[in-house]
């Protein structure tokens, strides 16, 4: 014979408090002391009591389509040195585009907050988002070259990152599939019968991202048996992105008599154009193009997809209670997007119409 279902009111009886407290303490509110919850949810475990997915499905539906109260904030934080680079940079201007019209369609506003501009530290930051009421946080562009640390009261907070920076912060993650975004790339230099291929990227982009860039570059030669393949050139830089990499990366490429230069630095179209100069065809993939170098073909690494599924994740986390670091992160891949090559290199043909001006 089949036990009756243990219900919410079963579990406040045993427990001696009010429903909506159990109610409260499963969900994990913050309204309640952590040890309230703690031992709560321990007794409703015990008691087998499991929750109901249609009466969830409902409670659900009921909060998706009430109206939202007015100006429920999402924090979008940045540490960015340099302000131009926030509106002159793809990468940013994206992913702050697909945030905050996904925020509006949930019926959240994103709101900036500057630290180390606006705020000088953690703890001024932390009054303020307390202050205001804020319960969700994003950490949209992040450029923190150390490891120092970095507190708010989490409890208070759902909290999701964008790429893996700060990295002491335990938190779920979105970030673009790279791994996926060079294979992509090899795939498509291939069908164009291209072979002396070469990788430049960041040695600190790749050391926080877990060498994803050089993983999808091995794992695809390996798969393909691919020998002409170059090994990766990884360049160093610092936090003010200074162009002095650019001539180290035309020396290797040079030496190396390279077909396909691919990076996810767009600046690296200059290389390919520099040995393109020296008599040897190059062409430049880039696995994050912009508008200006997505005439190249290669990746787009569909930033806007990024922020808005962070803003999913962060409401989510809001409805649902979830605060403070995360014992197990997740990280949800974004699907980049192929943009096919051309059949002629663009580059050779930008230097044969300058070429015939000239003459």
């Amino acid at each position: 014979m089949n036990k009756p279902r243990v219900l919410m009111k079963d579990v406040a009886k045993e427990a001696g408090v009010h429903q909506t407290t159990v109610s409260l303490a499963l969900r994990n509110h913050p309204s309640l002391p952590k040890s309230t919850r703690e031992r709560i949810q321990k007794l409703a475990n015990e008691m087998g009591y499991r929750p109901d997915p249609a009466l969830s499905a409902l409670v659900a539906y009921r909060q998706a389509t009430k109206n939202q109260p007015s100006e429920q904030v999402i924090a979008w934080i940045i540490n960015v040195k340099d302000p131009r680079r926030v509106s002159e940079q793809h990468v940013h201007r994206q992913l702050m585009e697909g945030a905050t019209k996904r925020a509006q369609e949930l019926g959240y506003k994103l709101d900036v907050f500057w630290y180390g501009k606006e705020y000088k530290d953690s703890k001024s930051l932390n009054r303020v988002l307390k202050a205001r009421g804020i319960q969700g946080v994003i950490f949209g562009a992040f450029d923190h070259h150390d490891d120092e640390p970095f507190e708010l009261e989490w409890d208070l907070f759902s909290v999701v990152k964008i790429n893996p920076l700060p990295r002491l912060l335990s938190f779920d993650c979105i970030l673009c599939n790279q791994i996926d975004a060079v294979r992509k790339a090899l795939s498509e230099a291939s069908r164009l019968g291209l072979k002396r291929i070469g990788l430049a990227v960041s040695e600190f982009e790749e050391i926080n991202k877990h060498f994803t860039f050089a993983a999808g570059f091995y794992t695809h030669r390996r798969l393909t048996d691919q020998q002409n393949w170059i090994e990766p050139h990884y360049f160093k830089h610092g936090p003010d992105y200074a162009e002095d990499v650019i001539p180290d990366a035309i020396e290797w490429a040079k030496a190396n008599k390279l077909e396909v230069v691919m990076s996810n630095w767009n600046n690296m179209d200059i290389v390919a154009k520099a040995v393109t100069e020296s008599g040897w065809d190059c062409r430049f993939i880039p696995l994050d193009a912009d508008d200006r170098t997505k005439i190249y073909g290669g990746i787009n690494q569909d930033h806007r997809e990024s922020g808005r599924r962070a803003v999913d994740m962060a409401v989510g986390h809001i409805k649902t209670f979830r605060r403070g670091p995360e014992s197990s992160p997740s990280t949800t891949l974004i699907t980049p997007k192929l943009i096919p090559l051309p059949d002629t290199n663009p580059i050779a043909a930008e230097l044969g119409k300058e070429q015939l001006a000239e003459t």
